[in-house]
């Protein structure tokens, strides 16, 4: 990586980190969430769907005094972060304070190539949509574990991770609750223009299924070339300033019989598991027979969370880390210790994110813009790269897919149908921008985890840390996937079965 790149990542790294402590950030933003909603108190505009007035809330008002003072348990405890990160760690606290996950790693992913370590942590990382949110707390972290292990810097694995679950959020090679779930928004958008139109769920499989390949190859090019050299050489020094050893020592006979017999237990976990799911009546299926729309799919952090404890205690107790009932609570203790500084973050960012969907900010932020690319009039490749740069900026606002898509999609869809573009297009379109900008966005809901993460191997990161080491990763990203879906309108090839680029 040349100097003038190097100085230009660093010096992003060094103004995030000037500002203040994410969790003042977080009362900033909130204290300006307040004001703005003052100043802007008497404004009124029409619901994009609906036509229903709408209004900004004034939360410096005697109303908006009350909603916070009533909200501020209920806007901590909801914080979807909190409660799925807690759980989960329940289950990877244990597989990692009894030596599991290292062991995994130094039996196995140790012994791979390098590149090859880095693209399957991307690739599992964007495939981990299949499980929602819950890789959001899972991939990231064992990232940071595997390179650690292998001498290579931490924060360079967790930047994979978080590359694969929040940038491309959107690919997959199989069909998603995403594919679902935006389908079912888009065809009803599109029946606004044609009363009789239908869209599958399969109408992006092509394209996110090639975009998933495309995306793990210059995923891991930039993460080789650009990310892990400018992070440099991994060091850790301990309370008593010696230098942390991150080398992998040889698997013992102990461990290979613990790893034997947590493998046996996972393997009868996964038998279980399969029977609520296989059988056409199995209890975890959805009421339809489905199992994309299930209680399975919504259950996946217990399920997850199970996956690690279960292997983390046979483990621990045929490795003797486990010897007593007593050290399996220690272990939640100590696990979950490390994690006192996110509650404290999670509560203010809780408080923010709350305030700014109370205050109704957000949605008349994505009205505007919606409303200026409409007035354009621009067309083709050019109409293209506008709408995934607004929809880019609407996503640094308004962080759900679903909310944000419900929004926009009765605007876009029929007006890019009127220019012969089919909804399943524009629908790629929109997944693209809301994915790309999700690992550098400071209002990601999971990005307080992140940067906590960061920090147990780097006590000097912060926002900006995690900001200037994911951007090239969001800019290579970003840049792949524009040019992938501009090369699939000028061939015109097919987004999925049946689904074409244009009406």
């Amino acid at each position: 990586m040349n100097e003038k790149k190097r100085g230009i990542w660093n010096g992003i790294e060094r103004f995030g980190n000037k500002l203040p402590h994410p969790v003042y950030i977080f009362i900033i933003l909130t204290i300006v969430v307040f004001v703005i909603s003052g100043l802007c108190g008497n404004i009124v505009f029409p619901h994009p769907n609906t036509g229903e007035e709408q209004y900004i809330m004034n939360l410096m008002s005697k109303e908006g005094l009350i909603w916070l003072l009533q909200s501020m348990v209920e806007n901590f405890v909801t914080f979807s972060p909190l409660g799925m990160t807690l759980v989960a760690m329940l289950g990877i606290g244990i597989a990692e304070e009894t030596g599991l996950v290292t062991t995994v790693i130094k039996s196995s992913i140790a012994g791979a190539p390098k590149v090859l370590v880095t693209a399957v942590v991307l690739f599992v990382g964007i495939m981990g949509s299949l499980a929602g949110s819950a890789t959001f707390v899972i991939i990231p972290p064992l990232g940071a574990m595997i390179f650690k292990g292998m001498g290579r810097h931490p924060i360079a694995g967790l930047a994979a991770g978080f590359a694969g679950v929040a940038a491309g959020l959107s690919a997959n090679l199989l069909i998603t609750q995403t594919d679902i779930l935006l389908a079912g928004i888009t065809q009803d958008a599109a029946q606004i223009y044609d009363p009789n139109y239908l869209v599958n769920p399969t109408v992006n499989w092509y394209f996110m299924a090639v975009s998933t390949i495309v995306l793990t190859i210059t995923g891991t090019i930039v993460l080789e070339k650009v990310v892990e050299p400018r992070l440099g050489e991994y060091k850790a020094e301990d309370g008593d300033g010696t230098v942390e050893d991150t080398t992998l020592s040889a698997v013992t006979a102990e461990e290979k019989s613990g790893l034997k017999w947590a493998g046996i237990s996972v393997l009868i976990y996964l038998i279980v598991v399969a029977i609520t799911i296989v059988p056409t009546n199995g209890i975890l299926r959805g009421e339809d027979g489905g199992v994309i729309q299930s209680p399975f799919m919504s259950s996946m952090i217990p399920i997850l969370t199970v996956f690690f404890l279960v292997p983390g205690i046979v483990y621990g107790i045929r490795t003797k880390a486990i010897k007593k009932s007593a050290d399996v609570v220690n272990m939640w203790g100590k696990s979950m210790s490390g994690l006192a500084g996110f509650i404290v973050l999670c509560f203010f960012a809780g408080q923010f994110v709350k305030a700014f969907s109370q205050s109704n900010l957000g949605l008349y932020l994505s009205v505007k813009g919606s409303e200026f690319l409409s007035s354009t009039n621009l067309t083709g490749i050019p109409l293209i790269l506008a709408f995934i740069g607004i929809t880019m900026l609407i996503n640094f606002v308004i962080g759900s897919a679903s909310a944000k898509w419900a929004l926009m999609a009765p605007i876009f869809v029929p007006m890019f149908m009127k220019m012969n573009f089919s909804p399943a297009f524009t629908q790629a379109a929109f997944r693209i921008a809301d994915s790309v900008t999700n690992s550098i966005s400071p209002l990601e809901p999971f990005m307080p985890f992140i940067i906590m993460t960061a920090l147990k191997y780097d006590k000097k990161s912060g926002l900006g840390s995690i900001i200037a080491t994911m951007l090239p990763m969001a800019i290579t990203i970003g840049l792949t996937w524009v040019v992938l879906i501009v090369v699939w309108y000028v061939l015109g090839l097919p987004l999925g079965p049946g689904a074409t680029i244009f009406m």
